[in-house]
């Protein structure tokens, strides 16, 4: 089992009801209504799901409640009742959602038939998403954190929680079409690596979380992206994208960059946007994706439990 480990940050996220950096951490969400109609959404979050999400078959209360269990290494037990109505919650709020993102293969929100709580090195947790780009379970914490652990990388909190996730990946659908600079930047394990915020736009709190941070002007038509890929054993390893409506603007990338940042950084090698090599100082363009329904739609992937889906 992989290990866990919370930074400082991290630590100061998980209390529940607590303001920080301009954003408030909210417990496992209690609302019975599916995510798209809940107006507490940002705009722009519920314009993304309403023009690229589409829902799949999920699971029923009932169901989820008679077929719940605690899973351990050699034998299962009855699910807490906490963690039950918890599934049951998520799996009315976000059962059966799938977008897509940056590839094809989609992301994945639901118990897939699966109801089974354990115990992760963080605490009780049920997966209820399958990451796409990531090809990789994510637990759902009884806090309504997320955390994963993929490979042989230490098991983390990854968003603070899942309507901060959709709203980090809406914000990045909404600027993909912008021209940007891609850099890779490489702090310490569990530093954030954006260390003078005063060279950014304003921060985007409700898509803001502990390895995804988001700034934008949109009146300027900046907008600046920190996100955590990779966390071996000895650092982390962060993608700096900055995007900008025209590509003079993008052309002031590299200082605003270099400013933001103390740690060591250079130019990415390869655009994950755009699925190329970059040459050095190069500014990448990415066409617009179609709208629903024209050449080019992914469709919704295969069932989570088919071979080259990871769980933990």
């Amino acid at each position: 089992m992989n290990r866990a480990r919370t930074s400082g940050v991290d630590a100061v996220l998980s209390v529940p009801g607590l303001r920080i950096h301009g954003y408030v951490q909210s417990s496992l969400v209690a609302c019975r209504v599916y995510v798209l109609d809940d107006v507490s959404l940002s705009g722009r979050a519920r314009a993304f799901l309403a023009q690229w999400s589409r829902r799949m078959p999920r699971m029923t209360a009932t169901q989820i409640r008679s077929m719940a269990v605690l899973r351990l290494d050699d034998r299962t037990e009855p699910a807490p009742c906490e963690l039950v109505e918890a599934m049951v919650r998520f799996e009315e709020r976000y059962g059966g959602l799938w977008y897509s993102v940056v590839g094809s293969n989609g992301m994945n929100y639901g118990l897939d038939g699966d109801p089974a709580v354990r115990r992760s090195p963080l605490g009780l947790a049920f997966t209820g998403i399958l990451d796409g780009d990531r090809t990789w379970a994510v637990d759902v914490l009884a806090d309504g954190r997320t955390a994963m652990g993929p490979g042989n990388w230490f098991y983390r909190v990854v968003d603070r929680s899942v309507d901060q996730r959709l709203e980090s990946h809406a914000l990045l659908v909404a600027v993909s079409g912008w021209w940007h600079r891609t850099f890779t930047c490489y702090p310490p394990c569990d530093v954030m690596p954006v260390v003078a915020e005063r060279h950014l736009p304003q921060l985007v709190p409700e898509a803001t979380g502990p390895t995804e941070r988001w700034w934008l002007d949109e009146t300027a038509g900046i907008a600046f992206q920190a996100r955590l890929v990779a966390w071996p054993q000895e650092r982390d390893e962060w993608t700096l994208r900055y995007f900008a409506r025209t590509p003079g603007q993008a052309a002031e990338a590299n200082p605003a960059v270099f400013r933001a940042t103390v740690h060591e950084t250079v130019p990415a090698l390869w655009c994950t946007l755009c699925s190329h090599v970059v040459e050095p100082g190069r500014t990448c363009h990415r066409p617009q994706r179609p709208l629903p329904g024209a050449g080019g739609w992914p469709r919704p992937g295969p069932p989570r439990s088919v071979v080259g889906w990871a769980r933990p």
